[in-house]
């Protein structure tokens, strides 16, 4: 299974907030985590609108978690940022082009294979990937 850029930048925003006490910007962001910085207001933009994290505006103001970091969990941010898991075209949704359907198991198979990934990650925390 491989996840999108925007899974792992999302996770890296994520991590460098969960490790700063005071609010970060857009900015501190991109330049430390060596990021386009329109790569990571967008990524910011969905965490702020699912609650990860929070937005403040002004001169004090930047972003921060939303939640503590012991409440999110990996499975979450990846739910929230990828567009599917589709992982074989059998899986997309609407019509399926494949010539084994409905017999064919392979979905069922990559369904299990999906749900385990999932599992696994909702087990982990975004507290237990930072110091």
């Amino acid at each position: 299974m491989r996840l999108s850029l925007a899974s792992d930048l999302a996770l890296r925003i994520l991590m460098m907030l969960a490790q700063s006490k005071d609010p970060q910007t857009v900015n501190i962001a991109s330049n430390e985590l060596k990021l386009v910085k329109s790569h990571v207001m967008k990524i910011v933009a969905k965490l702020v609108k699912a609650g990860l994290v929070k937005s403040t505006r002004g001169r004090t103001g930047g972003i921060s978690l939303g939640r503590p970091a012991q409440d999110i969990t990996i499975g979450e941010v990846v739910r929230l940022i990828e567009p599917d898991f589709a992982i074989v075209e059998c899986m997309r949704e609407g019509t399926s082009q494949c010539t084994f359907m409905p017999g064919c198991r392979l979905r069922d198979t990559m369904g299990k294979a999906n749900a385990s990934f999932l599992k696994v990650l909702d087990e982990e925390r975004l507290s237990n990937l930072v110091h």
